[in-house]
């Protein structure tokens, strides 16, 4: 079995004499321990990485990201063990670097030992190539099929409005204003100067009929017609074309 030992920060032999003949490779600064072993071994894959370290230098020489560069020299199913040794009575240590070293680089954490004088011992796995492959998704039994005719869009259209009238959430409109006097498109009112309709028509016909000569001198003009005449101040017209004379009134 092939392993490597990373002594970081000022971590000497002396706290940790038994080395099993592997020569430790220092690391004396945060930014040499992503490439320190790189540079001192040339035996890649390991089966096992050991890093030690002082607790009251975690923070200050052991570099979560630079974690990711050595397990790349680890083998699949390798294990990797951090030794954080304390030679002075225990402080605050921020414990969640290590948790957080592990996550980044892709490992397992398997187990965490604490010794009396408050170290630890952390140990985590590397991956076995495929044991966290993902399942093949089976996309043969659903399939979609997208049409570009630009003529079907309008087939499979629906009306918003008419699906909420028949659910009961939306009323039918409410009617604006008064209803027409009669069925046509004028809409009570007068008619329309472009009538097409029929109903200005209508009512010219209404009118020339409602008025009804009974001196016989009404189409003659008013030098001829009686006080009361309805046609006063019009001109002169033809008899059955009061209608024109109608309209040529509401013109002006």
């Amino acid at each position: 079995m092939t392993s490597a030992i990373i002594h970081i920060g000022s971590y000497s032999n002396d706290a940790e004499p038994e080395t099993n003949g592997v020569t430790p490779i220092p690391s004396p600064t945060k930014e040499t321990l992503s490439t320190c072993l790189a540079t001192n071994t040339d035996t890649p894959p390991l089966d096992s990485l050991h890093l030690h370290i002082y607790a009251h230098e975690l923070a200050s020489h052991y570099d979560p990201l630079a974690l990711a560069s050595l397990v790349s020299s680890l083998a699949p199913g390798g294990t990797l063990s951090l030794h954080v040794s304390s030679q002075r009575p225990p402080s605050s240590v921020d414990w969640s670097v290590v948790a957080t070293s592990f996550l980044l680089a892709g490992l397992k954490a398997e187990s965490e030992r604490r010794d009396e004088r408050g170290g630890r011992v952390f140990v985590a796995r590397k991956a076995v190539h495929g044991e966290n492959a993902a399942a093949p998704i089976d996309l043969g039994a659903s399939k979609v099929t997208l049409s570009l005719d630009d003529d079907d869009d309008d087939d499979h259209l629906i009306d918003e409005d008419e699906l909420l009238l028949q659910a009961g959430v939306l009323a039918p409109p409410a009617s604006s204003g008064a209803a027409p006097k009669s069925n046509d498109d004028c809409g009570g009112r007068k008619p329309c100067d472009d009538c097409t309709c029929g109903r200005a028509e209508r009512e010219e016909k209404k009118e020339a009929h409602s008025h009804k000569s009974a001196c016989g001198n009404c189409a003659k003009g008013d030098a001829f017609r009686c006080a009361g005449c309805p046609y006063l101040g019009l001109p002169a017209f033809k008899e059955g074309e009061e209608h024109l004379v109608l309209k040529l009134r509401d013109d002006v």
